[in-house]
């Protein structure tokens, strides 16, 4: 947990935290703490795999979507097969949409950025307000 400038005694650490966030809106919401969800965790609790990200993800869209009424959810990730490209997830969604989703919500896609050509919105906004400092 210690942020440690070493290499060396980076890999003796004695326990990792996980932090998963979602953020409903799009890359123009302002980051408020109504749409940013944060999930963290130790390890010695659970494990960073798929059933936790899915498990997140579902919760954040039980606790979201309703306030803003959308016709289709966009969920934008990355590529970790371990975390949220893999079959958990897209069984997570179905459920979501067949289940829980309001009425509205005909669709959820999710998107895949290509590796080196695009950059989540997040990443976006941090590298926009770096500049900006300078």
């Amino acid at each position: 947990m210690p942020k440690i400038p070493d290499q060396i005694t980076y890999y003796s650490r004695q326990l990792y935290i996980y932090n998963f966030t979602g953020v409903v809106g799009h890359s123009k919401t302002e980051l408020k703490k109504e749409n940013v969800y944060s999930y963290t965790w130790t390890e010695d609790i659970l494990p960073k795999a798929s059933n936790e990200i899915a498990s997140a993800v579902f919760h954040c869209l039980c606790q979201s979507v309703e306030k803003y009424e959308p016709t289709k959810i966009r969920l934008l990730c990355d590529g970790c097969s371990g975390q949220n490209k893999n079959s958990i997830v897209l069984g997570m969604a179905s459920k979501y949409l067949l289940d829980y989703a309001p009425a509205g919500i005909k669709s959820i896609e999710i998107v895949f950025p290509v590796v080196g050509h695009s950059f989540l919105p997040p990443s976006v906004c941090a590298k926009r307000k770096n500049k900006e400092k300078k």
